[in-house]
């Protein structure tokens, strides 16, 4: 723009008077000159008086030009090679439109014409000198360049200003740009910015070609009232008034019922929208009329276009829902298998299974454009819950919801609840009157609340009112809710009857039930007032319904309660013991079993069975067992239990006794390291263990509190290892020479490390062990405590000895005892991993002992692993020295 205010600027000066345009015209050119005299120089300063730099390409080319036309002038003719040519003549500064079709423009006038195809037809130059040739006169024109060249007077129009001369053209255009000026008549005041105007169609009746080539376009309102003069940029034309098309794709709603759907941009008139109100529809394009309405193509789901419409008669949508309808109604879900979505993309959404039957507030819905309906829903608490599918619901009248119709009966069971008469919860009275009693409900409802309510009748078929499910249970028949007891009864009477429905056409005599006891489950109040129970068998077979006025109750279901004093074991770890008779409450016998309880009573129940009444020494009451899970005992100590264990007396001051009338035999003093056999065990009532103590040739000792002894393991849990973790170190290395082929260190030290240092991890003493110190070290690396052998023994060499080894699992682990090693292998006890030792036979000089793993793959296969002089190997089963006895000892 700052170019045009300065060419206004000019503009006013040249308006203010002669003096100041004369020396306007003196600074751009301030002598005159005759056509041969165009030169460089003159060119020159017209450039200069035009703000163009001597640099330009365009002064260049003038330039040159001119001194082409010089050579051509001095080769050919004279200088003044016309006499027609008079002097140049300065001319007041002046724009000119060049409005003659057929122009020519001369580099020089009558020498050499510029070919331009017409292209500057209607432009506008700057002219600042005249030539009169051949009684002509041609301007001097001039672009924002510099000289263009010369143009007979009668093929241009005088411009008042740089815009030049306005051209007629009636056509129409859609203002694009918002970010140039609009500008008056006088082509000098900015109107307002052409943001006002963006998108709006306007009637254009010309324009001006302006001395900078930018075209400026004079626009007019459908009044045709003049709105002002905007350059090309902004505005793009159209043979329509319908404008440009603004290309979009967005969804309507129409929201008039009664507007006109145009067919096209004749106005050809087709649908209404009266079919359409509410509709939401598919928009491609929008076109700004000039009669500066703003109208939408439109099209249905299926894509048929349907005309363009107004855009007063629709509105905008933000998705395909189309446009939000307010409403305040309630509606329940009467689907259960469709789907509420969470926006109209139709990806997210869920079952309406949760929501089936519920009852929720609809604020709005949107009439989709896919052609269905969707309300937009609200729990009680005002969550949104999403849009479903008006088929997937039904309007209801208040927030109870939709009537469900049903045919039931219901008792009351709240004495303090409300029964309404109205969904307003205002006109209502206390459920006391009612509490227990049975109606009829003829159908509910589903309240938007979150509640459902019943709609009740008593016998006489008076509405009683509205009450929540909560204060009722419902019942199948007459009969009311079932009221559930736990309870025996004896019928006392053998005349009545026994009903097997309450239509009371169905039923028996009393006659064969008389004196007989049956457990009643449960009973009705029924809506007669009368109660009745509900009679079932020893088998669990349904009797009927009695009149409680035919029967006595009984205390159990047990029946009579029978005194006893007796003591019993509970012989069954995998059985129950019960709380009640019901059978329901009750936990298994696993942590019972084997212990001695007190009977001290039992029911000889209506199933047939007998059941004992358990009760622990300090007189905590256990529950009912079926006397097929216990044993009777003749006292406090309980049944036998066979066993087969060795034992190590490990404490004294423990008795031995004779009986359980505890008459002591002996002491364990004298016992003390012995080990004996237990061949049966007996868990005491006092909550002691007895055992009932063998000596080796099966004489029997007595019964020994468990307290005072140890039973012997294997020796991997005394070691606290397993046989696995035994057999994965070994086999680790079976195959390598981590053990195999470590040289043999004889035993000649307290301390037991130096012993225990095998070739594939020796420690600071180097490679080298004995039999022992290889069985030590396979023990502690598969994560055995040696100090379960030195801290039993305290003996010489610690766990490097093999003595220390088996005086400390003769007393702990349990052994077996050989003359041979064939005799060994054909007893079969021996597994891979077991420990084999061989004790020395002690009249022999050089006697010693002999220790290793039990290496066969069978118990017969002869096979051992161990450490001998020759080094670690794995070979048949020997000792280096004579042996007198050959103890196995197992590892579990």
């Amino acid at each position: 723009m700052k170019k045009y205010m300065f060419f206004l600027s000019l503009f006013s000066l040249v308006l203010g008077g002669a003096t100041t345009l004369d020396s306007i015209g003196n600074e751009i050119s301030t002598t005159a000159v005759t056509s041969t005299e165009i030169s460089s120089e003159s060119t020159t300063t017209t450039t200069e008086s035009l703000g163009i730099n001597d640099n330009d390409t365009s002064t260049s080319q003038v330039i040159e030009s001119n001194d082409r036309e010089e050579e051509m002038m001095e080769s050919n003719d004279e200088v003044n090679h016309d006499s027609n040519v008079s002097e140049s003549n300065q001319e007041q500064l002046k724009y000119v439109s060049i409005t003659n079709e057929n122009y020519v423009i001369w580099k020089q006038p009558g020498l050499e014409k510029l070919i331009d195809q017409g292209e500057n037809q209607q432009k506008t130059f700057l002219v600042n000198s005249s030539v009169d040739y051949a009684d002509t006169k041609y301007y001097a024109i001039n672009n924002k360049d510099g000289l263009v060249g010369y143009i007979a007077e009668d093929e241009v129009t005088e411009a008042p200003n740089s815009f030049g001369v306005f051209y007629e053209e009636k056509t129409y255009g859609s203002i694009t740009e918002t970010s140039t000026d609009l500008l008056a008549e006088d082509l000098l005041t900015v109107i307002a910015s052409s943001e006002t105007l963006k998108n709006k169609t306007f009637y254009v009746r010309g324009f001006y070609n302006d001395f900078y080539g930018e075209r400026f376009y004079k626009i007019y309102d459908y009044s045709e009232s003049f709105v002002g003069i905007v350059n090309e940029k902004s505005i793009e034309l159209t043979d329509s008034a319908w404008g440009k098309k603004h290309e979009m794709l967005n969804y309507i709603t129409v929201t008039n019922s009664n507007d006109q759907i145009w067919k096209d941009f004749e106005f050809e008139t087709g649908l209404t929208t009266e079919t359409l109100k509410n509709k939401t529809l598919q928009t491609k394009e929008n076109y700004y009329h000039v009669k500066g309405i703003r109208y939408f193509s439109i099209y249905d789901n299926k894509g048929v276009f349907l005309g363009y419409l107004a855009e007063s008669s629709l509105s905008i949508a933000p998705t395909a829902g189309g446009k939000w309808q307010s409403t305040d109604q309630y509606v329940t879900v009467t689907k259960n298998d469709w789907t509420i979505w969470k926006d109209f993309a139709f990806k997210n959404g869920q079952s309406t299974k949760p929501f089936f039957n519920k009852t929720y507030r609809a604020t709005g819905y949107y009439n989709h454009y896919n052609g269905n309906k969707y309300y937009s829903l609200y729990d009680s608490q005002g969550n949104w819950q999403g849009y479903i599918n008006e088929g997937g619901v039904t309007s209801a009248p208040t927030p109870g919801g939709k009537w469900q119709s049903t045919d039931q009966y219901v008792t009351v069971t709240k004495n303090d609840w409300t029964i309404w008469k109205d969904f307003a919860f205002k006109n209502g009275q206390s459920t006391k009157p009612f509490f227990n009693k049975t109606y009829r409900a003829t159908g509910y409802y589903n309240h938007y609340n979150g509640n459902k309510y019943y709609s009740l009748y008593d016998s006489q078929g008076n509405w009683q009112g509205y009450i929540n499910e909560g204060g009722v249970t419902s019942a199948p028949t007459p009969g009311g809710k079932w009221q559930s007891t736990d309870q025996y009864v004896t019928v006392t009477k053998n005349d009545w009857t026994i009903w097997k429905d309450f239509a009371f056409k169905n039923g028996q005599s009393t006659k064969p039930f008389f004196n007989k006891t049956y457990r009643a489950t449960g009973y009705y109040n029924h809506y007669n007032g009368n109660k009745y129970y509900s009679l079932y068998d020893s088998q669990g077979n349904w009797q009927g319904y009695i009149n409680e006025g035919g029967v006595t109750s009984a205390p159990t279901p047990g029946g009579k309660w029978q005194s006893a004093d007796q003591y019993v074991t509970v012989a069954k770890n995998d059985w129950t013991i019960w709380k009640d008779f019901d059978f329901k409450n009750g936990q298994s016998t696993s942590s019972l079993f084997s212990k001695t309880y007190k009977a001290t009573g039992y029911y000889n129940h209506y199933n047939g069975n007998k059941y004992y009444s358990l009760y622990d020494s300090k007189g905590n009451w256990q529950g009912y067992i079926n006397e097929g899970g216990v044993k009777k005992a003749s006292g406090k100590q309980g049944t036998g239990f066979s066993a087969n264990k060795s034992v190590l007396v490990i404490r004294s001051g423990y008795s031995i006794w004779s009986d359980f009338n505890w008459n002591q035999k002996i002491t364990t003093n004298s016992l003390i390291n012995n080990v004996y056999e237990v061949k049966w065990y007996y868990k005491h009532m006092n909550g002691s263990t007895y055992y009932s103590l063998y000596e080796k040739n099966g004489k029997w000792l007595g019964y020994v509190n468990s307290d005072a002894v140890r039973e012997r393991k294997g020796v991997a849990a005394y070691l606290g290892t397993s046989r696995q973790r035994v057999i994965n170190e070994l086999s680790a290395h079976e195959h390598d020479r981590f053990y195999l082929g470590t040289p043999f260190r004889g035993l000649s030290s307290s301390n037991p490390e130096p012993f225990l240092s095998p070739a594939g991890a020796p420690n600071s003493y180097g490679a080298g062990m004995n039999c022992t110190g290889f069985v030590a070290c396979v023990t502690r690396r598969s994560g055995g405590d040696l100090n379960r052998i030195s801290g039993i023994t305290q003996g010489w060499g610690s766990y490097a000895n093999a003595y220390n080894w088996r005086d400390a699992l003769i007393r702990n682990s349990d052994y077996f005892v050989y003359n041979t090693v064939d005799e060994l292998l054909r007893a079969g006890k021996a597994r891979k991993g077991d420990l084999i030792y061989f004790d020395p036979v002690w009249t022999d000089p050089f006697y010693d002992s002999h220790i290793g793993f039990f290496w066969g793959n069978s118990s017969s296969e002869n096979k051992i692993w161990h450490q001998v002089l020759a080094g670690n190997q794995i070979s048949h089963i020997y000792s280096g020295t004579r042996y007198s006895k050959v103890y196995l000892f197992p590892q579990d």
